[in-house]
C-alpha cells in the first residue's frame, strides 16, 4: 500500500485512533463496522498521498492542469468513499453508527497526522 511504503509516512495518529475506535466498538459487537470505516479512511489517505506525490513529480505542469487534476482527485475520492460506505451499510449490513464514527475518526486522525508530522 502506498502509505505503508515508507515508515515516515505511516499515519501514526490515524492508526492509533482507528484501533481505539475498533476496541471501543468491539465491546458492543460492532468492531468489524468500525474497522470497515477505518479502512475507508485509509483508502482515502492512500489516494491523497498518491495524488500529492503525482503533483510533486509533475512540477512543470500549468496551474490550470494542476487545478483540474485536483478537482478530478476530489471527485474520485468522494465517489469511492460514498460508494464504500453505502456498500458497507446496505450490502454488508454493518452497524451504521460504528461505520460512520470509524470513518470520521480515521479522517480526523489523518488531519492530525498532517498537522503534527509536516
Amino acid at each position: 500500500m502506498l502509505i505503508l511504503a515508507n515508515y515516515k509516512t505511516l499515519p501514526k495518529v490515524q492508526l492509533t485512533i482507528m484501533l481505539a475506535s475498533i476496541a471501543y466498538f468491539s465491546t458492543i459487537d460492532a468492531g468489524v463496522s468500525a474497522l470497515y470505516g477505518g479502512v475507508i479512511s485509509l483508502i482515502n489517505t492512500a489516494l491523497i498521498t498518491r495524488h500529492t506525490n503525482k503533483q510533486k513529480k509533475d512540477a512543470t505542469i500549468s496551474a490550470q492542469i494542476a487545478l483540474w487534476m485536483m478537482v478530478i482527485s476530489v471527485i474520485m475520492r468522494m465517489a469511492i468513499v460514498v460508494g464504500l460506505t453505502l456498500t458497507g451499510y446496505f450490502v454488508l449490513e454493518l452497524n451504521a453508527d460504528a461505520l460512520i464514527i470509524g470513518l470520521v475518526l480515521g479522517l480526523i486522525g489523518f488531519l492530525l497526522d498532517k498537522a503534527l508530522y509536516r
